[in-house]
């Protein structure tokens, strides 16, 4: 219950920051960073996987209707969450993450650069699937590369902040 209490609080935070401040500061057409997507990450391995696509729909949609986006977030959020539950099952080992007393992939327990390959394949794929859906057109190819990539480092460097600010 008070890990279920951690992570509406540290959801309810990330969406007020991406949908009041962030969302509104204008960092050019390249970088659109969501650090929501930290909610998802830290989200412990042996959490419901269903019932995470579901929390990822609704925590997405409201992201869309706070922002004008029209589905985007709530797709590429569904989309990371699915892919989170493969790279889990193959790449998480449970039990030396019960040994650990964890239950979530941190830069505690896999180190720094197993976290980097991690979360950032799940940053990726969602703005790979967010930009995807925004641009919606073939011409506009390297455009979406581009700023699938800027964006992934932006919104992984942010993560790494409040990583750090949520620790203390």
């Amino acid at each position: 219950m008070i890990e279920f209490l951690r992570i509406f609080i540290i959801a309810f935070v990330l969406g007020f920051l991406q949908s009041f401040i962030i969302t509104e500061i204008d960092m050019g057409v390249w970088l659109r960073p969501m650090p929501y997507l930290l909610l998802f990450i830290i989200t412990p391995v042996n959490f419901n996987r269903y019932g995470l696509l579901v929390i990822a729909f609704i925590f997405g949609m409201f992201i869309d209707l706070t922002s004008g986006t029209f589905g985007t977030h709530a797709a590429s959020c569904v989309a990371m969450v699915y892919a989170k539950n493969f790279i889990d099952m193959r790449y998480a080992d449970f039990d030396s993450l019960k040994l650990q007393g964890e239950t979530y992939v941190g830069t505690e327990t896999k180190g720094l650069l197993f976290y980097f390959y991690y979360a950032g394949a799940l940053i990726f794929i969602h703005h790979f699937v967010f930009f995807m859906l925004d641009y919606f057109e073939f011409v506009s190819f390297f455009r979406m590369i581009f700023s699938t990539i800027v964006s992934s480092i932006g919104t992984f460097l942010l993560i790494l902040l409040f990583k750090s600010i949520i620790k203390r």
